[in-house]
């Protein structure tokens, strides 16, 4: 038995080693030789994640990570940083480099007959195995994990050694090996196996790699049950296939989590293949289409958009983009792959380190883009690619619609302009509050861009996270809700395109955003339509006032602005002018320019700011917002990028577009289309209509989470005085049940004392009392410091008012903090005292007089002494079977407990 191909594939892979894989081969073995020459060591702590472990005190890029070298190294500044943390947080990397050269050296040693490469792996394995239980299973991020602080992470190692093993029984059998397999099964894969089944992610990209360790684990010691569970499921593959890989074949996370989740669902499809599972005909197809996806989508400089939490600027011209070219190719061959290829494997760009020696088995470490040739990819490929590929031809990217996805992509002058409407999926867990989002990008120049995400443990999250940090619009001042938009139209015919989507951005409050692309100049406008009054803001980043204005300082809350991504900006100036025909300007250190006219409503007001540059780069970035407060209305821009605009002027029905040629495009609505007049003398107006896109799939619009909320089941009203006695079916555990943490109760009750005043008597019955200052720095993530000591997080909605604060006991008096998102429309006072045994918290909210309705949600944090991070949390809305991880200081304002005011 092999877990990946059968005795008939792995007899071919052996007759391939002497043909066009030989140089793959070959490089492989040789960089086994100093292992083999001297074993390297396995790591007897736990990795651990810090804000700052990792990354440069300076400039904060990820270090440098060489095996055989222990210093961290800055790849910018070549500065060497020192200290704990980032030696545990080098483990990680480590451990995952560890864990692939195991299977290295297994896959080498039995396709080859190497007795080196074998033993080499044979010892390694056999180490981790003895290691395996010393690792401690507490203080984790995200799931349970012994080895590291995520349980996906130990899903990806065990993975590896996994299919090790599997490659060692398979090959000539040896008393050294036939002893290994007993001890590695109990020693490792059962107990790591029962650790990663306790921690069920649902359609998250990481239950994919749960599903493929999972998989594998129960064909190695024949568990069918869970070989079973792992691919027909809830959270299995079918489940990923049918719902998180959408129908178009992208994951529903965006491109990077795409790439990472594509690669799980191969080692998936895979196994379970190769176990006489075969995929279902319909997922098959969607699977296959998931290899081609994401690089429909690529920059005119061979870079994944940003999109959502992603690295920024990730080229794929490196060898894990390659491989899985290759690995789709061998399934089925596609143009669209060997055209990625010929571009991949272009003989004209220079080549370079690709980072194969120190690579972290599927854990990516983004590098600068190199030229590649078949021999830089891994023992993947060496096992399961084509043996000879076919003639590869690059092929011009075209305009593309990804409709399930929710993506437009308008592109012109042979690939060197690249124009997007990113309007459709919310993205779950890892998504951005960016509906109707505009990317401009020329060649290489980035004018209008997603910034993507920087460190997870780093306070910069928040920003990139928020609708101000992207080209999109937002409403009210906050950052847009988790919706789907809607496309209205996509339609091009090479010499004029356009998109136009819309989404619900508040109740009653539809957005909508068309931009219309012709071979030098764009048209961006967006309407807006409700009922009542909104405040609509437009951030267009990397572009400034090209004309002087009168402008005077904002402060950052003026006007009634939300705090929802403003604190990250600095120098904020407001136009006293009015916003019709107000020329912006962009430039870059190589001399590009762009230029752009914008106008807007008689009310509406232009401010500038700067913002946080891209992760990795240093800023400030320059930044324009056209803000208008209104129940309907339009801002209409022009951007140029290559001068080829004089001027432009508004008509009460369009605009007129004066080019340096003399000649004049005019546009215009029309019902449901959109006219342009003058694109040439022997031809009347064009119009553009229509939708081409082909009805979505129900699936492609299911709210997927990628956390283990749950929405409260009894929508019903409780009646004040109201006492809650929290327990077991409350409690939110990390690494230990609510019974073996001792069983941690409290009682929360809530009282009317007045009719302005509402009570939220809190009383921990049984408390270490380890409370943590809100002052307090926290070295492990971008969350209070107090979340993980003994605190009290109080979360109210009262009409259209809502907060959400973080309570912490602090000398004689309770210290309070807003919590992120919710703010602090409510005023709260509260105080506490030591009881016997735990602690009484009583907070008080002030509210309307004539309020009918509170919604609230107690969640009371619980720690020990010797932990980083809390144990655990009662929650009043109940938590059986949930896990604290990810969830900060925040909650889900869907799962808070309503009250009746009307009925004391």
């Amino acid at each position: 038995m092999t877990l990946l191909l059968s005795p008939a594939e792995l007899t071919a892979r052996r007759a391939a080693l002497n043909g066009d894989l030989a140089e793959l081969a070959t490089g492989l073995r040789r960089e086994l030789a100093p292992l083999i020459d001297s074993a390297p060591e396995v790591p007897r702590d736990k990795a651990v994640l810090s804000r700052n472990g990792g990354r440069c005190p300076v400039d904060g890029a990820l270090l440098s990570f060489d095996p055989f070298d222990p210093r961290h190294i800055c790849p910018q500044c070549g500065r060497e940083a020192k200290g704990a943390l980032h030696d545990r947080f080098r483990l990680y990397w480590y451990q995952m480099w560890l864990a692939e050269r195991v299977l290295h050296a297994a896959v080498i040693g039995v396709l080859a007959d190497d007795h080196e490469c074998r033993a080499l792996a044979v010892a390694l394995l056999d180490a981790l195995a003895d290691q395996y239980h010393r690792y401690p299973n507490v203080d984790n991020v995200l799931g349970p994990s012994r080895p590291f602080f995520s349980t996906y992470l130990e899903s990806v190692w065990l993975l590896q050694l996994i299919l090790a093993l599997d490659f060692l029984e398979t090959g000539a059998p040896s008393p050294a090996i036939s002893g290994l397999g007993g001890r590695v099964r109990d020693r490792l894969v059962v107990p790591s196996a029962a650790l990663i089944a306790s921690f069920d992610e649902r359609m998250s990209n990481r239950q994919v790699w749960n599903n493929a360790a999972l998989m594998a684990a129960g064909r190695l010691t024949d568990n069918h049950a869970l070989v079973d569970g792992a691919i027909h499921g809830g959270s299995g593959l079918h489940a990923h296939l049918s719902t998180a890989l959408l129908s178009d074949g992208t994951w529903y996370e965006g491109e990077n989590y795409h790439l990472f989740a594509h690669r799980g669902l191969w080692y998936g499809e895979r196994i379970a293949t190769a176990a006489g599972h075969a995929l279902p005909s319909p997922l098959e197809s969607r699977y296959r289409e998931g290899f081609a996806s994401p690089f429909r989508t690529l920059l005119p400089d061979l870079t994944f958009p940003s999109r959502r939490d992603s690295q920024y600027a990730t080229s794929a011209r490196q060898l894990r983009f390659a491989e899985s070219c290759e690995l789709g190719i061998a399934m089925q061959v596609d143009e669209r792959l060997l055209s990625m290829l010929a571009r991949l494997y272009d003989p004209a760009v220079p080549g370079g380190e690709t980072g194969r020696s120190s690579s972290s088995a599927d854990i990516e470490r983004n590098r600068a883009p190199v030229g590649l040739v078949r021999a830089d990819l891994s023992w993947r490929t060496l096992l399961c690619a084509l043996p000879v590929l076919p003639p590869l031809v690059a092929r011009p990217f075209a305009s593309d619609l990804l409709p399930a996805q929710g993506v437009g992509i308008i592109r012109r002058d042979r690939d060197a302009l690249y124009v997007s409407l990113d309007y459709g999926h919310p993205g779950g867990g890892h998504g951005h509050p960016d509906r109707l989002n505009l990317t401009l990008v020329d060649r290489t120049r980035r004018w209008f861009e997603d910034p993507g995400t920087g460190s997870y443990v780093d306070p910069s999250l928040h920003w990139y996270r928020s609708t101000l940090a992207h080209n999109a619009p937002m409403v009210d001042g906050r950052s847009q809700p988790a919706v789907h938009g809607a496309l209205l139209a996509f339609h091009d015919d090479e010499r004029v395109g356009w998109v136009s989507a819309s989404a619900e951005l508040a109740a009653g409050l539809t957005v909508c955003r068309s931009v219309v692309v012709l071979g030098d100049y764009l048209v961006d406008e967006l309407t807006w339509a409700s009922a009542t009054e909104h405040e609509i803001t437009l951030p267009m980043h990397g572009v400034q006032l090209a004309e002087a204005l009168e402008m005077h300082p904002v402060p950052v809350r003026a006007e009634g602005t939300a705090p929802d991504g403003f604190d990250f900006l600095s120098h904020i100036k407001k136009a006293d002018d009015p916003v019709q025909g107000t020329h912006l300007h962009g430039s870059t250190p190589e001399g590009g320019a762009l230029d752009g006219w914008v106008f807007a409503g008689s009310t509406a007001a232009l401010w500038t700011a700067e913002a946080p540059a891209p992760p990795g780069h240093q800023g400030p970035v320059p930044v324009v917002l056209v803000r208008e407060r209104a129940a309907t209305g339009r801002f209409l821009s022009i951007w140029s990028w290559n001068g080829a605009i004089a001027a432009v002027s508004h008509l009460p029905d369009g605009i007129v577009v004066v080019r340096h040629d003399d000649s004049r495009h005019t546009h215009a609505r029309s019902e449901g289309g959109w006219i342009i007049a003058g694109l040439n003398a022997d031809e009347g107006a064009v119009e553009l209509r229509g939708v081409t896109a082909p009805p979505l799939d129900p699936a492609d619009r299911t709210d997927l989470s990628t956390t283990l909320s749950r929405l409260v089941a009894d929508g019903g009203l409780h009646r004040l005085p109201s006492v809650h006695e929290l327990g077991e079916a409350h409690y939110r555990c990390s690494e230990l049940s609510w019974r073996a943490t001792g069983g941690p109760t409290a009682t929360v009750a809530i009282t009317r004392a007045s009719p302005r005043t509402i009570v939220v008597d809190v009383h921990v019955h049984v408390s270490a009392r380890r409370f943590v200052a809100l002052s307090t720095d926290n070295p492990f993530d971008n969350e209070p410091a107090s979340i993980n000591g003994d605190s009290v997080q109080l979360y109210a909605i009262v009409g259209d008012r809502r907060s959400g604060f973080l309570l912490v006991p602090d000398g004689n008096g309770v210290s309070a903090r807003a919590v992120d998102g919710w703010g602090s429309d409510l005023e709260v006072t509260a105080q506490w005292r030591p009881t016997a045994s735990g602690y009484r918290l009583v907070a008080e909210l002030r509210i309307a007089p004539h309020a009918t309705e509170l919604a609230l949600e107690v969640v009371v944090n619980e720690t020990v002494a010797g932990r980083q991070r809390r144990r655990g949390q009662l929650v009043l809305s109940g938590a059986a079977g949930e896990f604290v991880y990810l969830r900060g200081d925040r909650s889900d304002a869907a799962r808070l407990l309503r009250y009746s005011l009307t009925h004391d």
